[in-house]
């Protein structure tokens, strides 16, 4: 009967963190009976990675405690601040709550889940240059003199002109007319960015890795990530490693539902820091089904030959490409992007 109107409630706040970010594991307990709750004790132990100061001792256990008492119909919340040192995905493997008697002669302990775990994205690492900012796709959308064919919104059909691609041609609605006929589509001004993230030091990719520029790179890219998403940019992602073996390349189409930031932060912050591939065949197979709006942007600690000619087989179809030297210094970092 202890446990009779009594709820607990673990969770993360925020549920995603960046590293360095204040995050809190939040335990609400409320009692609905008319009896006061004089002893709660909870206890839980935070998975490897995370820790209860920000440079924890060797010694320092991970541990935590906490001993409240609780009136009737009432509710408290424990914050227990916590400090990621690195990027993943934590899980806690329960919460232990314990009530017992004013006496402390019968306690009666639950072990709690926690539903959801904490996702610590990379590090912001880097910043924007202000004379590039018009013309990444990033901050503020800048108004362009050219329109683009939105091909999710179907229009209607027009007769054909001379110069008009054939692939858009309606062949069935053609054989009714008599004459060719060309599918039209929404015009939008909207544009999309494909995040291109090179793991390895050159080509190929077994000969030289190093965790530190990978490191680099994701973090690069989760802030330029951040700028895209939050000014309502459609962000997609694509990497030359994996996430389970036998996968293929890391990918993350672009899309503008309102679950794209998680999915993208996610894959950003599980991903792994080896390569597993080359970024110019991935790139090469994934540039065959760009649209004219989507800006390639290549972040890469040294891009090798194979890599460079993809991006200027990229450029000559039409798609803008950048190519960021994430482990170049300020000044060279950007010159890709003249």
């Amino acid at each position: 009967m202890a446990w009779s109107g009594v709820t607990v409630d673990v969770s993360f706040e925020p549920a995603r963190a960046f590293i360095g970010e204040p995050t809190f594991l939040v335990v609400r307990v409320a009692n609905a009976k008319r009896r006061p709750l004089p002893i709660v004790r909870i206890s839980l132990r935070l998975p490897e990675g995370l820790d209860p100061e920000p440079d924890p001792a060797p010694t320092v256990h991970r541990e935590l405690r906490r001993r409240v008492q609780l009136a009737a119909d009432a509710e408290t919340v424990i914050r227990f601040p916590v400090h990621p040192d690195r990027r993943g995905e934590f899980w806690l493997d329960g919460v232990d709550v314990e009530l017992a008697d004013p006496f402390d002669l019968a306690p009666v302990k639950r072990e709690i889940p926690a539903e959801r775990a904490l996702l610590v994205m990379p590090s912001p690492r880097g910043g924007l240059p202000i004379r590039l900012r018009r013309r990444l796709p990033f901050g503020m959308p800048v108004p362009t003199a050219r329109l683009f064919e939105d091909r999710e919104h179907f229009a209607g059909v027009r007769d054909y002109e001379p110069g008009d691609p054939m692939h858009h041609v309606h062949w069935r609605l053609s054989a009714h007319a008599g004459h060719l006929q060309t599918k039209t589509y929404e015009p939008t001004r909207s544009a999309e960015v494909l995040f291109a993230l090179d793991l390895a030091i050159g080509e190929p990719f077994y000969r030289a890795t190093d965790a530190d520029a990978a490191e680099e790179t994701i973090g690069m890219a989760s802030y330029l990530a951040r700028q895209a998403i939050h000014a309502g940019w459609r962000a997609g992602l694509v990497a030359n490693t994996h996430l389970r073996r036998g996968g293929g390349p890391l990918r993350v189409p672009s899309a503008s539902s309102s679950g794209q930031e998680s999915v993208l932060f996610t894959a950003l912050a599980r991903m792994p820091n080896q390569p597993t591939t080359d970024l110019a065949p991935v790139l090469r197979e994934v540039g065959r089904r760009l649209t004219q709006r989507t800006t390639v942007a290549v972040l890469s600690p040294h891009p090798g030959p194979s890599l460079l000619h993809e991006v200027e087989r990229l450029r000559r179809r039409g798609t803008d490409v950048i190519v960021v030297a994430t482990s170049a210094s300020e000044d060279d970092r950007w010159a890709g992007s003249a």
